[in-house]
Order: C-alpha cells, then structure tokens, then sequence
C-alpha cells in the first residue's frame, strides 16, 4: 500500500512539473519565436520610426464651413515599432484653443495591412478617459500618412472626427 502512495504522489508531482514545463515553453514560443519568423518572413513596408504632425483651425475656416467651436491648434508625435503587420509605440498629443490647453501621452497598438493602418490609442494615465482610433493610409512613398482619426470628447461625451495628416522624420 505505502507503494501505491508513494508512486501516486510521484505521478502526481511529474505530472505538474510537465505541465509546468510545456506551459513555458508554449508561452516563449508564442512569444519570442513567431513575432521573430514573422518579422524574418515579412516583405511589406517598414513603418517604424517617428511620425509628426499638426492641425490648425482658424476663425476664418470655422466661419466659411460653418463649423461649431473654436479655433484650435494641436499637434501629434508618433512613436511606431512594427513586428511585421503589428504595429505599437506611443502618441504625445497636444491641443490649445482659447479656452484650454493639455497634452495626452496614450499607449498605441495597432496593425498594418495593404498600405492601411490602423491605430487604437489608450491613454497611459489611467485616470484619464480620453480614448481614439485612427485610420490612415500611406502616402508619397512612405513618407507620409493621411486619414482620419476618431475621439472620445469629454466635455460633450460623443465621438468626434478630425483629419489627420503625419509626416516621417528622418533618423
């Protein structure tokens, strides 16, 4: 009987340890070794780098297309690294109008496929609720990106739209 105890409790004990075992090495495969092949096999355009960008509205275009609010500057700073068609990095927005000026830095994950790219931006702070999703698309022979990005407003508590036009700098 004290046989079949202690055998039991070795099986049990190997059975973990190669649980335990399998697990990690699923979780460095997934990991390290597939972004690794993809990058080594991936064929498509490099993003990576930095990206910069602005945006100004003045009284004059609010007027003429009759838009609602105020005039407003801001401005994005793109921080892209790219494991083949999966793209993150971070965003440093900045935005002044008459009324208020601050500055977001957000989190980027996103993804890249036939020339598009598409980017969701989370802010890093916690405490702020601000949250937008971007698609563009490359342009001038990968030198530029030009689309559209969508936000959350907080004040108004709807989802806004404005253009938004990036340009790669050069390392």
């Amino acid at each position: 009987m004290d046989i079949l105890i202690q055998q039991g409790i070795i099986g049990i004990i190997t059975g973990i340890l190669t649980t335990a075992i399998l697990f990690t090495l699923k979780v460095f495969w997934t990991a390290k070794v597939t972004p690794f092949l993809a990058s080594i096999r991936y064929q498509g355009v490099i993003v990576s780098g930095q990206w910069s960008g602005f945006a100004e509205v003045t009284e004059k275009e609010i007027e003429e297309k009759k838009l609602e609010g105020t005039p407003f500057k801001s401005e994005h700073s793109l921080f892209l690294n790219q494991n083949a068609h999966n793209l993150t990095g971070s965003l440093l927005f900045k935005f002044s109008n008459p009324e208020k000026k601050f500055s977001i830095d957000f989190n980027v994950n996103g993804y890249m496929w036939e020339g598009y790219i598409t980017l969701n931006f989370t802010p890093k702070d916690k405490r702020v609720t601000s949250y937008a999703t971007a698609l563009l698309k490359l342009h001038d022979g990968g030198h530029t990106l030009v689309g559209s990005w969508l936000f959350r407003d907080v004040i108004k508590e709807n989802v806004l739209q404005t253009s938004m036009f990036l340009s790669r700098q050069e390392q």
